[in-house]
C-alpha cells in the first residue's frame, strides 16, 4: 500500500512539475517562479520516496505527529501564497484604475472639443 501511494506521489509531482514548464514555455511563469516550483515538486518526491527525513524535523520541533508537521508547513504555505495572490491582485486593481482614469478623462477632453 505504502509503495502504491509513493507512486501516486511521484506521478503527481513529476505531473506538477510538466505543468510548470509547459507554462514557462508559454510566458506565464517567469523563470524564478518556474524554478520556485521545480525546488517545491523536487522536495516534495524526496519527502514521498524518504519519508523518515520529516521524522527528524518533527521530533526537532517537538511535533508529537508528523502529519502535525505537514500540517503546520501546509499552513505556512496557504499564508504565504494567498498574502502574494492579494498583494499581486491590488496591485493589478491599482493599474486597472489609473488606466481607466485615464481613459475617462481623454474622453472628458475629447468632449469638449
Amino acid at each position: 500500500m505504502i509503495v502504491v501511494l509513493q507512486f501516486l506521489g511521484i506521478s503527481f509531482s513529476l505531473a506538477m512539475v510538466y505543468f510548470a514548464l509547459l507554462n514557462y514555455r508559454r510566458g506565464e511563469l517567469n523563470a524564478v517562479e518556474t524554478f520556485f516550483w521545480f525546488i517545491i515538486w523536487t522536495v516534495a518526491i524526496i519527502v514521498v520516496v524518504f519519508p523518515d527525513l520529516l521524522r527528524v524535523f518533527a521530533s526537532t520541533f517537538l511535533f508529537a505527529r508528523l502529519f502535525d508537521l505537514l500540517v503546520v508547513g501546509a499552513l505556512f504555505v496557504i499564508v504565504v501564497m494567498v498574502s502574494r495572490a492579494y498583494i499581486a491582485t491590488k496591485r493589478m486593481e491599482r493599474k486597472l484604475e489609473k488606466y481607466v482614469r485615464g481613459e475617462a478623462l481623454k474622453d472628458v477632453k475629447a468632449r469638449k472639443k
